[in-house]
C-alpha cells in the first residue's frame, strides 16, 4: 500500500479517523515510556540473586548494601532501602521497604492502565465509526430512493475503514501490553525473591551475627 492509498483511506474512513489518529499517537508515547522503563529495570537476576545469597551467606551487610546500591531499577532501589534500615537496626525487611515498593508501585503501574484502555478504546471507536457511516449510507439510499446496490456497497466499504483502523491500532497495542505486563510480573517476582532472601537472614540472624563478630 503507497502513501496515496493510505491517505485516500484515512479521509474516506471520516471524522472518527481522528480520534483513531490520536488513540494511535497516544499507545506510540506510553509504548515508549514503558520500554524505557523496563529496560532502566533490566538486571542480571541470576547472577543478582547469587551475588546477595553470597553475602548473606557470609553474613556480610556492607556488601550486599553496596550490591543493592550498584543495582540499577527500582529492585536496587528498594534493596537498598530496606538495607540501609537494616543497618540502622530494623529487624523487618518488609516493614523497611514498604513504603518505598508504594511509591515505586505508582511509577510502575501507570502507564500500563493506559495501554489497556487505549486497546479497549480502539475498536471501540472503530465500531461506532462503522455504525454512523452505515446509517448515514441508509439515509442517503432512502433520499435518492436508488435500488442500485453500488451505492450500498460504496457506503458500506467507507464505514468499514474505521472498523479496521481500530483493529490495526488495537492489536499491537494489546501484544506491547502483553509484554509489558509479563516483564513487570518478572521484576517484582525478583524483589519479592530477594526481600525473602534477606528476611531469612534475618530471621537465622546471619547479618547480626557478622556485626557482633566485627563489634
Amino acid at each position: 500500500m503507497d502513501l496515496q492509498v493510505f491517505v485516500d483511506l484515512c479521509i474516506k474512513g471520516g471524522i472518527f479517523m481522528v480520534p483513531l489518529a490520536l488513540v494511535g499517537l497516544a499507545a506510540i508515547v506510553l509504548t515508549i515510556e514503558r520500554f524505557i522503563f523496563l529496560h532502566q529495570n533490566r538486571v542480571d537476576w541470576d547472577h543478582l540473586h547469587f551475588e546477595l545469597r553470597s553475602a548473606i551467606k557470609d553474613r556480610d551487610l556492607e556488601r550486599a548494601v553496596v550490591l543493592a546500591a550498584r543495582t540499577k531499577g527500582m529492585v536496587g532501589r528498594v534493596l537498598a532501602e530496606g538495607l540501609v534500615k537494616i543497618q540502622e537496626g530494623h529487624t523487618d525487611i518488609v516493614a523497611a521497604t514498604e513504603k518505598i515498593i508504594h511509591s515505586e508501585m505508582r511509577g510502575m503501574e501507570k502507564s500500563r492502565g493506559w495501554l489497556l484502555t487505549l486497546a479497549q478504546v480502539a475498536p471501540l471507536i472503530g465500531i461506532l465509526g462503522t455504525v454512523y457511516g452505515l446509517v448515514v449510507s441508509f439515509m442517503a439510499i432512502e433520499q435518492s430512493a436508488s435500488t442500485d446496490p453500488r451505492i450500498l456497497a460504496g457506503g458500506i466499504y467507507q464505514a468499514l475503514i474505521t472498523t479496521v483502523a481500530g483493529l490495526v491500532i488495537a492489536i499491537p497495542i494489546i501484544l506491547v501490553q502483553e509484554h509489558v505486563r509479563r516483564e513487570t510480573n518478572r521484576i517484582l517476582h525478583y524483589l519479592d525473591l530477594f526481600l525473602m532472601e534477606i528476611r531469612d537472614g534475618l530471621e537465622n540472624r546471619a547479618f547480626q551475627a557478622r556485626e557482633v563478630g566485627r563489634g
